[in-house]
């Protein structure tokens, strides 16, 4: 065999574009941080949704799980929690509607991530 001095060129993995990161160097993030993003939730998820569907005392804590995509967009917002009372559909409604996120970082760019929100709702007998 001759060698024709060609040059081998190692090609480095492209990555998918619409790979959704689980793990990312930087999260997205709500725009002004996360106190303005609890701000957010207090003031427009509706608290008494549990208690208006007669859920019994006590603390539920939803987790709902949703992607931000390279434009700072939600979707795919989805439950991982099941308390019922209309807790979930609360939560994913709030989420919903709210605005555009920064999007998560990974190796210098911006990618499409998960993110959980844990959201907690409280009722008691008055």
């Amino acid at each position: 065999m001759v060698d024709e001095g060609k040059q081998v060129v190692e090609e480095k993995p492209v990555e998918d574009e619409n790979k959704i990161f689980d793990k990312v160097e930087i999260e997205a993030s709500f725009p002004g941080g996360d106190s303005k993003w609890r701000r957010y939730l207090e003031s427009n998820c509706n608290g008494q949704v549990a208690s208006d569907n007669g859920a019994p005392e006590g603390t539920y804590t939803t987790v709902v799980q949703f992607v931000v995509d390279k434009e700072g967009n939600i979707s795919d917002v989805r439950s991982l929690t099941n308390h019922g009372y209309g807790m979930e559909e609360e939560a994913m409604r709030v989420i919903k509607k709210g605005p555009k996120w920064t999007p998560a970082v990974q190796n210098g760019r911006q990618v499409k991530a998960y993110r959980k929100q844990p959201i907690t709702f409280q009722v008691t007998g008055e």
